[in-house]
């Protein structure tokens, strides 16, 4: 089984997943991590770390597409995680639908100001990324990730694919997530 949890920035993907490994002791592969590492070990690919959130799926997913794909083909139970996949994506990866379990998540209700003062409130430690940012340049970014989550919402929608919307309430859609993937 396949495990992919996709979204915007700052929605709780990564908080999930190390609870998915420390409960359930699935591996798990993050995508964050693997385009920030060929952003700057392999600058010809043409991938930046300030890629819009449509870009980086886009540009990446010839690589990714043969990871999922390495995953799918050896049936390996693993979770992958990240910002640079899209529904429409995942869509094109499901054979097999029994084969993969997805979810998204997104803040397709709330302000950037809103956003903003949740995303500082709970800023994870020292090595946070948001620290090094501005609130001005933040709410720039924000603003483009409720765009964003608008369009995941969507585009979940529209292929099947469960949304989880973490605007309001950060804890429950969460809960829900994990449940759906592993209780159902």
């Amino acid at each position: 089984m396949l495990y992919i949890i996709g979204g915007a920035a700052r929605s709780g993907k990564t908080l999930l997943s190390r609870k998915i490994v420390s409960e359930m002791g699935v591996p798990y592969f993050p995508l964050d991590a693997l385009f920030r590492a060929l952003a700057k070990g392999a600058p010809e690919l043409g991938l930046a770390q300030y890629d819009t959130p449509m870009e980086r799926p886009l540009k990446i997913w010839p690589i990714t597409q043969h990871l999922f794909s390495y995953f799918l083909r050896d049936e390996l139970k693993f979770l992958i995680e990240g910002d640079s996949i899209l529904p429409s994506q995942v869509k094109e990866l499901v054979s097999v639908p029994e084969s993969i379990k997805c979810c998204f998540f997104g803040y397709s209700e709330t302000t950037k100001e809103e956003k903003l003062a949740k995303v500082i409130r709970y800023r994870q430690g020292n090595t946070d990324w948001t620290k090094e940012i501005h609130n001005e340049r933040m709410l720039e970014m924000i603003d483009r990730m409720i765009d964003f989550s608008k369009y995941l919402k969507e585009e979940c929608f529209k292929y099947g694919i469960k949304y989880f919307d973490v605007s309001h309430d950060f804890n429950g859609p969460h809960e829900a997530a994990f449940k759906y993937l592993f209780e159902e």
